[in-house]
C-alpha cells in the first residue's frame, strides 16, 4: 500500500509542472499563484516554493487516497481552501488583485491534480 501511495504522490506532484506550463501559455505569464512567486513572497526564495510544493502535494495525495475523496470534489475543495488561505498568509496578493482568468485556472489546476491522483 505504501509504494503505490508514494508513486501517486510523486507522479501527481510532478504532473503539476504540466499544469504550470499550460497556465503560463494561457495567461502569457506565470499565474499569481505561481509556486516560485509564492516561495519568494513567503520565504524570499523561489526554491522554497518548489520545496513547499513537494511537501504539500504528497500530503494532499495521502489525504485524497486515504479518505477516498472523489477528484471532482477534492480538487475544487483544494482550490477553494487555497483561494481563502493563500492571500491571508501572504502567499499571493488579495484575490481582488488577481486577473479574471486566474480564479478559474486555480480551480482547474487543483482539479487536474486531484484527477491525476485518482488515475494513479
Amino acid at each position: 500500500m505504501a509504494a503505490p501511495m508514494i508513486r501517486a504522490a510523486l507522479l501527481a506532484t510532478l504532473a503539476l509542472r504540466v499544469a504550470d506550463a499550460l497556465e503560463r501559455n494561457l495567461l502569457g505569464r506565470p499565474p499569481i499563484y505561481d509556486v516560485d512567486a509564492m516561495g519568494r513572497r513567503l520565504f524570499g526564495s523561489a526554491r522554497a516554493g518548489r520545496t513547499l510544493r513537494w511537501v504539500y502535494g504528497p500530503a494532499l495525495v495521502v489525504t485524497q487516497k486515504t479518505l477516498r475523496l472523489p477528484p471532482l470534489f477534492f480538487g475544487p475543495a483544494i482550490a477553494l481552501a487555497e483561494l481563502l488561505a493563500m492571500p491571508r498568509v501572504g502567499a499571493t496578493p488579495p484575490v481582488r488583485r488577481w486577473r479574471r482568468a486566474e480564479v478559474p485556472l486555480l480551480f482547474a489546476h487543483a482539479t487536474f491534480f486531484a484527477l491525476a491522483v485518482d488515475l494513479l
